[in-house]
């Protein structure tokens, strides 16, 4: 890091921030005299911008900070409306949770860093510039004391902040892409984590807007810094048997902001204060593993009130049960959209009435909810020397919520986490901690019962328990000092949260307005084939030929297809009471079939994109290589629906992806049995459709197209003799009539809006294996469409819908669907040259206006450049060439406003409607029919208030 330099701006005063040849600067926006921006109250306006290295090193305009090693950028901080510039000026290396080894070395595949220093550059004065050479032990408590940032300086030096350069420190290892770069923090951090967001938002907003080359530049120097808050550290073990490491990481969450560390229980929108998430990731040569548990404040409405006689504190209920329970729901919907099932562990301390009354009102609101919850009464001795009955009341919880795994070997994942322990404990982290630490010891001692090639060592254990003493000690170190002056962090927590200010680049604002206004110049419509295929293969690897699934005969596709989707239920037989998946060997296997089946056609080469799984179904995404650049920001997540959400028997994966510019979402899922099980169906639906949530909080009917396939496990609803004999007579669409998902979805239960293409072909269950025979077992199922594939986007045109009668292994056949999807393609050469243009232009426009015009420039409504077209804002070459046509997909009305989504009217332009009426003197026609679309001649629009 010691190519990170810092420059100070001599007149105007500005900070620079200087890796190696790029230099980003700094500077107090001054508004004209009576600007409003200057206005004392409103966000102090900071102007952004690059300069070269030739200015940097003038040394009659900047000179360099030379005290100090700095390691990047915390954000921009405002106090009384003065700003301040933060660095981070001290680190220590502290973790590594991934790594290789090469020839007996071990080699960390990325680092952790703990933050023990930062330094905050005035703006506005040179007054404390010089208190920085000083780095005694006095000059430090007068920089904590007397410094307006001071607060702020001891709190990220506090040892508690963490950050990594190559390593999402907010997320779970299981969420991590084995890639890692500024793009996909930015993407896919969990910004609640994120102790320094209100630092950065504006700069990351900044980045956001900028061309491609720039942004490459800014993100290669390195500046940008997300820390988080709690503990980390790394411990490497080496013996004799194996080499491993374990790394425990605790994240404290900022989700009540100012009050998240406060001893206090639930808000209106769900959120409660000591959010903890703690995660334990073990590493060998051959596997990395992890598990994750939280723990939080009780999730009600209470208090907690100073005792009148003793001393400590009490517990005061403020709301009842009935006015608990739709905050409460909506904590618990937070938690499940991101972990999965949660179980709940409460520790109440013995004999405490208060405690004992919380923990009745939290059972009561757990079991109204349906959630599963266990009141533990023990004190800290207890479970110390007792931990197995801890143990022996959730090892049944312990089995089903699962454990990460993936064998780096064979490069699959074999274990997943499909549930989280959410434990709680009133003004107790201890207690909290050392649940979690029992919990933590007992799901390693499972696991490795099932993980080859490793064994519990005593070195090992006692490195477990090291680490959770640590975590423990930093954990409680820091929850101490908040309870102890609770008003002091309110005030620091509150300048941090609260810290507000405006990014200003003026030249790249510009040009993003202009920009955007020429959006249809640099975007173009291109068309791809998908193909998608579900099959239930009841538990099979078969080695029969599965071509004519594949490569359907009548695809509607010329040749190949872009895009291979395709989705497996029942790939495996889940054992009960089975942790992990031990036995890759079924996913591996059909990934590896299929791929090979497509490659082998092809003259292009095809490379899986992604493959997730959960239980028995498997989805498997494979692109032609060409294209595999183009597929952006992609993820997965679960949700199981088995037992009421327990078990993986039943569930989906979903994966969330953009083509292009184009966002998918393919969900493959296994619904619940049974002719009669049409609700639980219906339930299983919203459940997916509620619960599957990625980056961002985007869910699934939040993308361009989505495709739904699996098997829905729908029936006919018609007597086994009449569906076999109209099956025999091909009278499909009668038997259509009669099916339960038709129905559901003509009365808008089940999949509303979704699109299935009309049913040619014969119900794919249930056969005789090995035959085209209908079931002719004890039970004789009434034969039924349970495989189906069903989409929703007006960019998707269904080609075909079809099935593979000569592939016989399971009782089920396989079927297909191929579409014509319409991408959205930012031709990124083309942006780059207009946006060269218009720089060109505007720069040289510049140097003929003194500052004020600059500034009238820029902040000026119309945007318009000599040589560029007034009307059209585009330019002549543009327009001369026949490509500033605006191009519209379809003459279709877009569809509502939402939160995410607005109405548009061309060339990024908001809607905006003027009426030229005086409210006092008229009012809207109350004789006028209320649907907008319909003429009224005969009635005026408004008329004269009476």
């Amino acid at each position: 890091m010691s190519d990170f330099r810092i420059f100070i701006g001599r007149n105007p005063r500005s900070i620079v921030l200087s890796f190696k040849d790029y230099n980003l600067a700094f500077k107090r926006y001054q508004a004209p005299a009576g600007h409003k921006s200057q206005q004392y109250g409103r966000p102090p306006t900071v102007i952004i911008n690059t300069i070269t290295i030739e200015e940097v090193l003038d040394e009659r305009k900047y000179y360099e900070v030379t005290f100090g090693m700095f390691n990047g950028l915390l954000g921009i901080v405002t106090v009384h409306n003065s700003v301040y510039i933060g660095v981070i000026s001290g680190v220590q290396n502290v973790g590594f949770p991934r790594w290789t080894l090469n020839n007996s070395h071990v080699i960390p595949s990325e680092n952790i860093f703990k933050v023990l220093d930062v330094d905050f550059y005035s703006l506005d004065s040179n007054v404390f510039d010089s208190w920085y050479a000083d780095r005694s032990e006095q000059a430090y408590d007068r920089m904590v004391h007397e410094h307006p940032c001071g607060s702020l300086k001891k709190l990220f030096g506090d040892g508690s902040f963490y950050f990594s350069r190559d390593f999402d420190i907010s997320n779970n290892v299981k969420n991590h892409g084995m890639v890692h770069n500024l793009e996909y923090a930015i993407d896919n951090q969990d910004s609640t984590f994120i102790w320094n967001t209100p630092l950065t938002s504006e700069i990351v907003t900044w980045r956001n807007r900028l061309p491609g080359d720039e942004r490459v530049a800014f993100d290669n120097s390195t500046f940008l810094t997300f820390v988080i808050r709690g503990f980390c550290k790394t411990i490497l073990i080496e013996d004799s048997l194996n080499t491993s490491s374990i790394t425990l990481i605790s994240r404290i969450s900022t989700e009540g902001r100012q009050h998240c560390l406060d001893s206090d229980g639930l808000s209106e929108d769900g959120k409660v204060s000591n959010f903890v998430e703690t995660e334990i990731v073990v590493t060998t040569t051959s596997f990395i593993f992890s598990y994750t548990q939280v723990c939080a404040n009780i999730p009600l409405y209470w208090e907690s009130v100073d005792k009148q006689i003793l001393y400590g504190r009490k517990v005061k209920m403020t709301k009842d049960t009935d006015h608990t329970q739709t905050a409460f729901d909506r904590h618990f919907d937070n938690l499940e959209s991101k972990y999965g099932i949660v179980t709940i562990v409460n520790i109440v301390k013995p004999r405490s009435e208060t405690q004992e009354s919380l923990a009745l009102v939290y059972k009561q609101c757990a079991e109204k909810r349906g959630i599963k919850m266990t009141n533990l009464e023990c004190s800290s001795s207890t479970l110390s020397k007792t931990p197995h009955k801890l143990l022996y009341l959730l090892k049944e919880d312990l089995f089903e919520l699962g454990a990460f795994a993936y064998d780096i070997e064979r490069g699959v994942y074999f274990g997943k986490q499909t549930g989280v322990l959410r434990i709680s404990a009133f003004d107790s982290i201890e207690k909290q901690m050392l649940v979690e630490k029992i919990v933590s010891k007992d799901i390693i001692e499972l696991a490795t019962k099932e993980l080859n090639k490793f064994e519990l060592t005593s070195p090992f254990i006692d490195t477990h328990d090291k680490l959770w003493s640590e975590n423990s000690f930093w954990m409680d170190r820091i929850f101490s000092k908040n309870s102890k002056n609770p008003s002091k962090y309110l005030k620091i927590y509150s300048l941090l949260f609260e810290s507000k200010m405006k990014l200003y680049d003026p030249l790249h604002f510009y040009i993003s307005r202009y920009l955007k206004q020429l959006k249809t110049n640099f975007t173009y419509e291109r068309k791809i084939n998908i193909l998608c295929g579900t099959f239930n293969i009841s538990g099979k690897t078969s080695k029969d030929d599965i071509d004519e699934w594949i490569f359907p005969e009548d695809s509607g596709i010329d040749g190949m297809a872009d895009a291979y989707i395709i989705g497996f239920e029942e790939v495996v037989d889940l054992t009960p009471g089975q942790m992990l998946s031990t036995d890759p060997f079924a996913k591996r296997y059909w990934e590896q079939r299929v791929l090979t089946l497509i490659n082998n056609r092809s003259d292009r080469r095809y490379a899986t994109v992604w493959s997730s799984q959960l239980g028995g179904v498997l989805l498997m995404f494979f692109v032609k290589d060409t294209d595999y650049s183009k597929i952006k920001h992609i993820e997965a997540d679960v949700k199981k629906t088995g037992f009421g959400g327990m078990a993986s028997n039943k569930g989906a994966v979903a994966i969330s992806f953009r083509y292009n510019a184009t966002s998918f979402c393919i969900v493959a899922s296994h619904l619940a049995a049974g002719l009669e099980n049409v609700e639980q169906r219906h339930n299983d639906y919203k459940t997916i459709f509620k619960n599957i949530r990625f980056a961002r909080g985007q869910r699934i009917k939040d993308h361009d197209a989505i495709i739904w396939m699996g098997d829905f496990n729908y029936r006919i609803l018609m007597n086994n003799e009449d569906v076999r004999r109209l099956i025999m007579l091909q009278d499909y669409s009668k038997l259509f009539e009669k099916d339960q998902l038709n129905q559901q979805m003509i009365s808008g239960e089940s999949f509303p809006y979704f699109h299935e293409m009309p049913i040619t072909f014969p119900p794919t269950y249930k056969f005789d294996p090995g035959t085209k025979t209908y079931d002719t077992s004890e039970k004789m199922r009434i034969p039924a469409w349970t495989d189906r594939i069903l989409s929703k986007g007006e960019i998707l045109n269904q080609l075909r819908y079809g099935y593979a009668e000569n592939v016989l292994f399971s009782d089920h056949r396989p079927v297909y669907a191929t579409f014509e999807a319409t991408l959205t393609v930012v031709d990124e050469r083309k942006k780059e040259t207009l946006f060269s243009e218009i720089y060109d232009k505007v720069t040289r426009k510049m140097t003929t206006l003194d500052e004020e015009e600059k500034e009238a420039f820029f902040n000026g409504n119309d945007i318009f450049i000599d040589g560029l077209d007034k009307k059209g804002l585009v330019p002549q070459s543009i327009l001369s060439s026949g490509q500033g046509q605006d191009r519209v997909r379809n003459k279709k009305l877009p569809p509502p406003s939402s939160d995410v989504k607005k109405w548009w009217i061309g060339n990024g332009k908001q809607v905006k409607v003027k009426l030229d009426v005086n409210p006092e003197k008229y009012m809207l026609n109350p004789n006028r029919d209320p649907n907008p679309f319909k003429d009224n001649p005969d009635q005026p629009l408004f008329v004269p208030r009476q």
